[in-house]
């Protein structure tokens, strides 16, 4: 499947370096004055190479899936390996107008990925988070609540409003989202270090990981 060493590396270290940073505000702290404008900007700034990143990864995806193709097709397991790709990259409605095709013998296979492929572009975090409604995944909500929950903000969200937000306060409950943070990616081996790599299989714990950060930072900032 779809070797993420083969792409631009450029936008996955920027990624691990603001979500390093991210956890290790302590260390700049005669950088930066204010914990909670820091954080929450290292996280509006993996926006741009998080969509680099997965445009790259569509465009090599896809040209793998069309060369197989015109080589002889594909079997089921291949199927289901290109789908799994497919769901971690697009939209619930984009990911279904390619699966339809992803079945061995579909007819007019190759046309009909081609003219979808073509059209399609990534889904992020940040495209799916600035939905409101019903225009939101089900399943997005129930990810990145999920992790909201396993990260602990729900709890760390009450204290916030017990007591008067002072600097004091704040500082205190974001050095406990900060080592959250660090031992969650720690314990399903998210990389906070710019010398690892991620494959794809790890962007949805990683963006739901950003999703439920930004959702805490921006409700009680």
């Amino acid at each position: 499947m779809t070797d993420v060493r083969e792409s631009d590396p450029t936008p996955q270290l920027i990624i691990i370096a603001r979500l390093a940073e991210y956890c290790q505000f302590r260390t700049i702290l005669k950088y930066e004055a204010d914990p909670w404008d820091f954080m929450l900007r290292k996280l509006q700034e993996i926006e741009e190479p998080l969509a680099a990143f997965k445009d790259n990864l569509l465009q090599r995806t896809s040209q793998r899936l069309l060369a197989e193709l015109a080589a002889g097709g594909l079997d089921a397991e291949r199927c289901s390996d290109y789908r799994l790709i497919f769901e971690r990259l697009l939209s619930a409605g984009d990911f279904a107008d390619a699966a339809i095709h992803l079945s061995p013998g579909a007819p007019n296979q190759t046309e009909s990925l081609r003219r979808v492929l073509g059209q399609v572009r990534p889904s992020t975090l940040f495209i799916e988070e600035r939905k409101t409604g019903e225009r939101r995944s089900p399943s997005w909500d129930n990810l990145v609540g999920g992790l909201y929950r396993r990260l602990d903000l729900d709890r760390l969200g009450t204290i916030m409003v017990r007591k008067p937000s002072t600097p004091p306060r704040k500082a205190m409950v974001l050095r406990r989202v900060r080592r959250n943070v660090a031992e969650y990616c720690c314990v399903v081996r998210i990389p906070t270090d710019p010398r690892d790599t991620f494959t794809p299989f790890m962007l949805p714990r990683i963006e739901a990981v950003i999703a439920a950060n930004l959702r805490f930072l921006l409700k009680y900032r």
